[in-house]
């Protein structure tokens, strides 16, 4: 038996004794270091349920992880054993038509880790396979290492967007998602940068990492203030980052005639609340961005050469002790919260 932060009921997690995991072909067993606590655990935490996704109590959390390979089942990967590793959280299954064409996010066989029934890697060990660990360079940190998951759907929106330099974009919700997609824009010469949220604090942050120009959404009318930024063009790009009804409308509004509106953000409710008349009218490209798509040792690299400043985001660690605090704590965005983590040793 192990420890692992489950889902107990509604807004309750506790630290419970489970089975460790046996080993099967084609997996390594890896010693979880540090796990975020992303978007998705909140929804769960908040309704136990993601869509229709539902969690039978008491359910292992979390997929945002790394960890140390303890041991692996194929030759080819013995390099890994002793190694820091990032997990990739999706397990596709290499057979199917969709991702024999490249396309592993969009897997209909998939499993992921910490959406039922995939037991998460809140836990002190789990298995995994072992093509999805990515050895960690010794200059990133553990947390670091984490937000490499979220840093890399990131990449992959904007791979999707075919986003160009000297265009311009907005980004909707500056929690870790919409940093990150800031981060990369920044990083190939979008601008200007037009940033909102609700939280002052991620504001900041986001000017500190090179917004243009920043908005609280709770205090004047986004529509309107991106008019006047934009002298009522709009923007070549907008990334919705928050999953709520409010900026998914705000989304077709702010988007210039022709632009690109990205859906990065998951609405609990199951659907985008879109402006449809303003998205026909000026005909907008919806894409909605599922996940990552073979971009993790791409995220790797920009944090290895210093070019995205990840460990910014983590502001928050917490020991497995100390798992309702850490939930609260970011459910209720306390203390200046923009991304929490629970210490698994």
């Amino acid at each position: 038996m192990q420890s692992a932060v489950c889902l107990t009921g509604t807004r309750r997690v506790a630290c419970l004794p489970v089975e460790e995991p046996a080993l099967q072909p084609g997996e390594a067993r890896v010693r979880v270091r540090q796990v975020g606590i992303c978007g998705s655990d909140l929804h769960l935490f908040r309704d136990g349920a993601i869509g229709d996704q539902k969690a039978s109590l008491p359910f292992v959390l979390g997929h945002e992880a790394m960890g140390v390979v303890e041991e692996v089942t194929s030759p080819e990967y013995a390099h890994l054993v002793g190694k820091r590793v990032a997990i990739e959280p999706a397990i596709p299954c290499l057979r199917c038509e969709f991702c024999l064409r490249g396309d592993l996010n969009l897997c209909p066989n998939h499993l992921f880790l910490g959406l039922p029934p995939k037991a998460g890697a809140m836990q002190e060990r789990i298995t995994h396979p072992e093509h999805l660990l990515e050895p960690v360079p010794d200059r990133l940190s553990d947390a670091e290492a984490v937000l490499l998951e979220p840093l890399a759907i990131a990449l992959h929106g904007v791979d999707l967007g075919k986003v160009r330099t000297g265009t311009s974009a907005a980004i909707l919700g500056c929690g870790t998602m919409g940093l990150c997609t800031l981060m990369v824009l920044k990083q190939i010469g979008v601008y200007p940068l037009f940033c909102t949220d609700l939280l002052e604090h991620r504001l900041q942050l986001a000017r500190e990492l090179g917004a243009d120009e920043t908005v609280n959404a709770g205090q004047v009318d986004v529509i309107e203030e991106a008019r006047r930024f934009t002298k009522g063009r709009g923007f070549d790009y907008v990334f919705e980052c928050a999953g709520v009804d409010e900026t998914q409308w705000q989304v077709a509004p702010l988007t210039a005639p022709g632009g690109k509106c990205l859906i990065i953000g998951t609405n609990p409710s199951g659907h985008v609340r879109l402006e449809g008349s303003a998205a026909r009218r000026k005909g907008l490209s919806i894409l909605m961005v599922r996940r990552s798509r073979l971009t993790l040792r791409r995220a790797m690299t920009l944090v290895e050469q210093g070019r995205i400043p990840l460990g910014r985001l983590a502001t928050h660690v917490f020991p497995m002790s100390g798992c309702q605090e850490a939930f609260d704590t970011a459910v209720g965005y306390r203390d200046g919260v923009v991304k929490a983590f629970i210490r698994m040793e």
